[in-house]
């Protein structure tokens, strides 16, 4: 069932998260599936949907450079949750190709491409399967996705089709996050445990090469992409339609 035109999205202004995912997925069934990379944000979603006795589907898209912390963490909540978590990975032969053309480090020489090669094109292969996309983007991670990011709204895919983006915890603080998380002693990545001797630690975890743990001061994203400045969208979210 694709989701209609007819769509009030202010409905979802003011429903709790809980309210929101029992929406989806009582209406698209296997249809609607939350979309994670393992954030905390991303866990939270993912608990939440498990105490509403429905069952739920939880995508990941594998770009296969991410840290054995985040394998592990997805182990975890697969065996907690009783949940099998969807893997969509980049094709070999797009691998090889942007290897022969870039090399095989294009992530720093061509970060864009690489993004678009491991994250954008798997995340086409999930969308496929979906007429509702359950995101864990919060206005508080950047000063773009204050101003760009709502609760719901239209993504168009590759192909033309539009599907259903929801963000149930876009009024979370990154506070109300960790509160949860403990509340309910959530897994999570261990890498966050991290500080160095120079109290530098992980405050966004994605591929290995491209997350570093920097000190608090220089702010929550300075650790992504680090060698660049402004917004630091992989292409996922951009424009408000990825982490």
């Amino acid at each position: 069932m694709n989701p209609p035109d007819t769509i009030q999205f202010e409905q979802f202004e003011t429903m709790p998260p809980e309210d929101m995912l029992r929406h989806a997925f009582e209406q698209y069934g296997d249809r609607a599936a939350i979309g994670t990379s393992l954030q905390k944000t991303g866990i939270v979603i993912i608990d939440i949907a498990s105490r509403l006795d429905l069952p739920f589907r939880v995508f990941f898209i594998d770009t296969l450079m991410n840290p054995p912390e985040t394998y592990d963490l997805l182990e975890e909540v697969q065996e907690r949750y009783g949940v099998t978590i969807e893997r969509f990975c980049p094709e070999a032969e797009d691998i090889e190709n942007l290897h022969r053309t870039v090399g095989q480090f294009a992530h720093f020489l061509a970060r864009s491409t690489c993004c678009r090669i491991r994250k954008t094109k798997p995340l086409q292969r999930a969308l496929a399967t979906l007429d509702v996309w359950i995101s864990g983007l919060r206005a508080d991670q950047s000063q773009q996705r204050q101003e760009s990011t709502r609760k719901a709204a239209w993504v168009q895919t590759k192909n033309g089709r539009r599907i259903l983006k929801l963000n149930p915890l876009r009024d979370w603080s990154s506070e109300d996050v960790e509160r949860y998380g403990k509340q309910h002693n959530l897994p999570y990545n261990k890498l966050y445990d991290f500080v160095s001797p120079y109290g530098e630690k992980y405050f966004v975890i994605g591929c290995e090469p491209c997350h570093i743990p920097v000190r608090e001061e220089l702010g929550a994203r300075a650790g992504k992409f680090p060698w660049e400045q402004g917004g630091k969208e992989c292409g996922l979210h951009k424009g408000g339609s990825g982490i």
